[in-house]
């Protein structure tokens, strides 16, 4: 599901979509003349060579129109893997000379019917839909249309497109903005390109679901590294870094009596609040453990012991300022109370565990330092004092 089944009313930055790329290729770096066996020969050679999909879909939607094709806009519609974001479209228009990757956040699932959701209908229904839009009868029952119609399209095509995911795995639209819109013939090479579009789709979608689940499970610093080869066991390397072990007071004798629905939406709001101010300050979370969570601020982000520690210490202040702010019913009226520790200090980082089981982590006494210093009640003096120390 993507914008192509939404109006602009429920297309809100930040809250529905997220803008992850723009890609606008000057005039001068335009294809002027292609064909359509041409596009073919380059989608199956020097288009696999493109690291951006987005960049691809740019090159592919540019060449489409050098071939002749009456092109006012191109999209494509993929789902992914993401904690946040149900899937993408890439989006190119011809007059504005850009293409865009939109993430799609998953709330968006449900607020189009299946009847009036193109993107459903086709990637999960496999339907072909063919909507003139300058015609007198012509069939708005999807927001898009209208909005397309605005822009002066007078012919709508959506195509399922197969892949590894099965025959419908992806969808791509063709908007015309020519009078009478697409003929026969043009049609027909449209389908048939689409055919080979899984030859790029499938390899930029699999390394993106592929970055998404290490960075979910592992961190934007920890998963990269994996993906990039650092998965044997025994690998690791001395750093640097402060390290952050938090955890919630009195949190085991709220779970005895609080349903565990009730608590997985606190811990989440928990988390949630540590996490921004973690990665506000250049942190990186390694792993939750129960109630608590093990951070790193590696030095090499920072210029200097002096600054690591002190990012490390707004984010605290602002963790435990945003946790102390939870509400929830079952808390009643009382807050929640959490414990940071700090240290600065050289740890493993690296792959540890059983041959085929292992986490990506750190070890060593730095490590054990702020996870026995938890059972000590930090206050801001103390963590201020503790960061300066520390700094020296």
């Amino acid at each position: 599901m993507d914008d192509e089944a939404t109006s602009e009313t429920l297309i809100v930055e930040g809250r529905t979509v997220v803008t992850a790329e723009t890609v606008e290729r000057p005039p001068s770096e335009r294809p002027a003349h292609d064909s359509i066996n041409g596009i073919a020969d380059w989608m199956i050679g020097p288009a696999r060579r493109i690291t951006s999909g987005t960049a691809a879909i740019d090159e592919f939607s540019w060449r489409l129109y050098a071939a002749g094709l009456p092109l006012l806009r191109v999209s494509l519609h993929v789902g992914t893997l993401h904690p946040q974001y149900l899937g993408a479209a890439i989006i190119w228009w011809r007059d504005t000379g850009r293409t865009v990757r939109i993430m799609i956040k998953h709330e968006m699932r449900d607020l189009i019917p299946y009847e009036v959701n193109p993107v459903l209908r086709v990637r999960e229904g496999g339907e072909t839909l063919r909507r003139r839009l300058d015609e007198p009868e012509a069939q708005f029952d999807f927001a898009v249309l209208h909005e397309l119609k605005e822009r002066g399209a007078t012919d709508y095509l959506a195509l399922p497109v197969g892949g590894v995911y099965g025959p419908s795995s992806y969808m791509v639209t063709y908007v015309s903005d020519r009078p009478g819109g697409f003929s026969e013939g043009e049609i027909a090479d449209l389908k048939r390109i689409s055919e080979l579009l899984s030859v790029l789709v499938d390899m930029h979608n699999q390394k993106h679901i592929a970055e998404n689940v290490l960075i979910a499970y592992l961190g934007p610093q920890t998963g990269p590294r994996v993906l990039a080869g650092q998965i044997r066991r025994g690998s690791g390397e001395a750093i640097a870094a402060v390290l952050w072990s938090s955890d919630l007071r009195g949190f085991t004798k709220l779970s005895d009596h609080v349903a565990s629905e009730e608590i997985i939406a606190i811990l989440d709001r928990v988390f949630d609040a540590q996490a921004r101010a973690i990665a506000d300050h250049r942190g990186e979370i390694l792993k939750f453990i129960g109630d608590g969570l093990l951070a790193i601020f590696p030095l090499a982000a920072f210029e200097g012991v002096a600054d690591a520690a002190m990012n490390a210490m707004a984010a605290a202040h602002e963790a435990l300022a945003a946790v102390h702010a939870v509400e929830h019913a079952s808390l009643g009226s009382e807050s929640l109370k959490m414990v940071v520790a700090l240290h600065y200090g050289t740890v493993i980082y690296g792959n540890i565990g059983a041959a085929d089981r292992l986490d990506f982590t750190v070890i060593g006494p730095s490590v054990n330092r702020p996870t026995s210093g938890r059972q000590r009640r930090f206050r801001a003096r103390v963590w201020r004092r503790a960061a300066i120390v520390g700094a020296a």
